[in-house]
């Protein structure tokens, strides 16, 4: 988190030098989104699981809310205009998981989004941006009960499109990702959960589990 906090604090430095010839919308965005995973993660016959691309359930973990900051400025090759940050930092809403017929948990969270050296593919409109950009996403998922606090980690590239606009000084915009998630890690208990813990490690990811789409709206200010 604390990582997160300091790219942030860079992204804000960039964009006050982007902002000097650029005509595209940079903002400080409120972000509320949702991840669906590519398969299920413990199984597609629990009562409460997450959602996933082919079983998509719009009231289901994950869910977020954040903040985010969107950085554009000038290209200095061509004289069009690139995109040059996106960084979101979220939190994953605490919501009810069955991990099987006899146990659930409370999954939740944080995820940290950045995203660099995209396309504007309307660089000479002031009111609209379509920007197609490559990044990764970088967080955990965390599951806790009486007897058990465990956490998954995760860290994916992503490619995502977002079209935006500006009406007045708020700016408007909707966001789809694909991750994928590079990682081979295990369910594992927190540093300062229970010592004797519900064991979920038969449900580890292989590589590519947390993988899946990402969908968020974005309300923001923008920045002069």
């Amino acid at each position: 988190m604390k990582t997160g906090i300091v790219l942030l604090i860079c992204l804000l430095s960039f964009g006050a030098i982007g902002q000097r010839n650029s005509r595209d919308i940079s903002s400080v965005d409120l972000i509320y989104g949702f991840r669906t995973l590519n398969r299920p993660m413990f199984g597609s016959q629990v009562e409460k699981r997450y959602s996933t691309f082919s079983d998509f359930q719009w009231l289901a973990p994950l869910q977020y809310v954040g903040a985010g900051l969107t950085v554009l400025g000038d290209s200095i090759d061509t004289g069009g205009k690139y995109f040059i940050g996106n960084a979101q930092i979220c939190v994953y809403l605490p919501q009810r998981i069955s991990i099987n017929d006899s146990t659930t948990a409370k999954s939740g969270g944080f995820n940290f989004g950045l995203t660099f050296l995209g396309l504007d593919a309307f660089p000479r409109a002031k009111n609209f941006d379509l920007v197609f950009n490559f990044g990764f996403d970088a967080g955990r998922i965390l599951l806790t009960n009486p007897g058990m606090k465990q956490r998954n980690l995760y860290f994916a590239p992503k490619l995502s499109i977002q079209p935006k606009v500006k009406m007045g000084p708020v700016a408007l915009s909707l966001v789809a990702e694909y991750g994928y998630d590079l990682t081979k890690d295990k369910w594992r208990k927190t540093w300062f959960g229970p010592g004797h813990q519900n064991n979920v490690a038969a449900y580890s990811n292989k590589i590519g589990g947390l993988s899946g789409f990402s969908w968020f709206v974005t309300l923001g200010y923008v920045l002069k």
